[in-house]
Order: C-alpha cells, then structure tokens, then sequence
C-alpha cells in the first residue's frame, strides 16, 4: 500500500489534539490503536461526529477536495496513528484514471453536504418554527397533488389547526431574544 519509509507514527496522549478545525489539510491519517474523535464547533459549543478506530482513516477529504478542515481530531484515548503526507496520498489517487479520480471527489463533495445539512439542523426556536411551518405547508400541497392522497376535510382542518398553533409560537417568542442562534436559511428549508 504504502512504503513503510513514506509514512509516520504518532502517539497521541488522551485528549491531544491532532488539527484543529480550520487547519490546512497537510495529511491523512489511520488509527493504529487506541481512539480518535473528530469534532465540530457550533454555537452551543462542540458536537462529537464520530469516533474513529483501529484501521479506520480519516483527513482525507481537506486532501482530495483541497479545502481546510472542516472539523477539529483529538485522541480521546492514548492513540497511535499513522500520517499519510498530502503529497503521497494524492500520488496515490493520481495513479487513478480521471474518471474514478472525478468520482471520488464527487463522493467527497457529497459527504460534505451531507454533514453541512447535519451540523444546519434546527438549534434555535424560531429554527424550529420554521421547520414545522415549511413541514406543513409542504403536506398541504402533497396532498393536492397525490391522487390517492384524497385529503379529507378533517386533516385539512388539522393542518390550518396545526399552522394557527405555529403562528401563537411565533407571536409568543417575538422580541424575546433565543440564546441559541438561528442557523437554518430558506435554502436549507
């Protein structure tokens, strides 16, 4: 897989940090023993993604689509693992003809949206408001367009209920400040 001479072990002591959430993405890495945690800042404070363990990579994504780091690595355990350099890793990759090479970075671009979309879940009231709003509205005009659905006059009713109940949240929390800030935009809804 790898000459033995390209690579490098680090032991991580129990909660060392190996990068931080913003740092160029300089190398991959495999757990070798022990545990690593990857991390990710957001209002409230921390939220753990993911524990990673014996043979399991990870930093490999800031490699192959060039970007920083989106998340913070800390062993949460004593931990050894081995670092892959960027420029091996993409010699790797580049041995690959140019259709697995798009796709990969297709997958990865993937997997990024897929955790923009975890990490931009509701975290304020009026997050969640509206959340419930675009919700019923977006039942309302499933079932004009469902055939079977036949929505009945009782679950419609539900619905306006349901909207007047979304409304009396809004008005109760008006001008009252929400100590978690808002993250969720039209576009995400």
């Amino acid at each position: 897989m790898f000459e033995s001479s390209d690579v490098t072990k680090q032991f991580l002591p129990k909660d060392a940090v190996l990068f931080e959430e913003g740092d160029p993405g300089d190398a991959a890495y495999i757990v070798e023993s022990g545990s690593v945690g990857i991390f990710k800042s957001v209002d409230e404070g921390t939220l753990h993604l993911a524990t990673l363990t014996g043979g399991e990579l990870f930093g490999e994504m800031a490699i192959i689509d060039g970007s920083d780091r989106k998340a913070s690595a800390m062993a949460i355990e004593d931990s050894v693992v081995v670092r892959i350099p960027s420029d091996l890793l993409e010699a790797k990759l580049g041995q690959y003809d140019n259709f697995l090479q798009a796709l990969i970075k297709i997958l990865v671009n993937n997997l990024r949206n897929v955790h923009r979309a975890y990490v931009r879940r509701p975290r304020s009231i009026h997050d969640f408001v509206n959340v419930i709003a675009t919700q019923s509205q977006s039942l309302r005009g499933y079932l004009k367009v469902v055939e079977d659905a036949d929505p009945e006059a009782e679950l419609l009713q539900r619905l306006d209920a349901l909207d007047a109940a979304v409304r009396d949240v809004v008005s109760m929390f008006e001008g009252r400040p929400d100590r978690r800030r808002s993250v969720i935009t039209d576009t995400d809804l």
